[in-house]
């Protein structure tokens, strides 16, 4: 908000107007200037802590995914061992399914500091290429989500059918039918899941580039 008072003294003539109108105008402009500089540093301040935040945000997404890259493999390989057991109960052969085969570790994957910045509108103060980005790794990321929550709603369906009180289990063929539908799935969105992780890892090093 900015005042601008009555001179103190008359004015007398043109070169009196002249002169405060002068000394007016330049107390604006160093006003204007002020405040304009002050807001620059605001923005400059918003920029620098989203831009902080996100990265360690990504850094920390990416060592999950890279720490989680061998056990969601390793998920896959005793998903394809139930489905190889429930093919065999279904054609009533020998075969055996066991508990520790039915194991899925869910990893939430961080966007608090994205979210953020976005609803605050830090990103409109970053740099344009930086910004495309991080979006780039965000999208990725949202879609490797998905594919996780699909496998585990999946293993949700999955294990009511196969319940069982003994460690390891004798499947009838029906209840083999109804199970290997959603085995496929899973194994499905696993091998997504290896496909997409990668993808947003390329994009999660692609992000955090200078």
């Amino acid at each position: 908000m900015l005042d601008v008072h009555e001179p103190e003294h008359p004015i007398h003539g043109v070169r009196d107007f002249l002169l405060h109108l002068f000394t007016i105008t330049v107390g604006l402009l160093i006003a204007l200037g002020l405040e304009a500089s002050v807001e620059a540093l605001h923005h400059r301040h918003q920029r620098e802590e989203a831009e902080s935040l996100i990265r360690h945000e990504i850094r920390s997404n990416l060592d999950l995914l890279h720490q989680g890259a061998p056990g969601t493999l390793a998920e896959r390989q005793q998903m394809m061992t139930v489905l190889r057991a429930l093919e065999a109960f279904e054609r009533s052969a020998p075969a055996a399914l066991h508990d520790s085969d039915l194991v899925f570790h869910e990893a939430p994957i961080q966007d608090a500091a994205w979210r953020t910045a976005s609803s605050t509108g830090a990103l409109a103060y970053m740099d344009y290429a930086e910004v495309e980005r991080f979006s780039d790794a965000y999208k990725e990321q949202a879609l490797l989500q998905t594919m996780e929550e699909q496998a585990l709603d999946d293993y949700l369906e999955l294990l009511p059918i196969l319940a069982h009180d003994s460690g390891s289990r004798v499947i009838s063929p029906e209840i083999a039918r109804q199970a290997i539908p959603f085995a496929r799935r899973i194994v499905a969105h696993l091998d997504g899941m290896l496909a997409v992780g990668a993808g947003t890892i390329g994009t999660y090093d692609a992000a955090l580039k200078p």
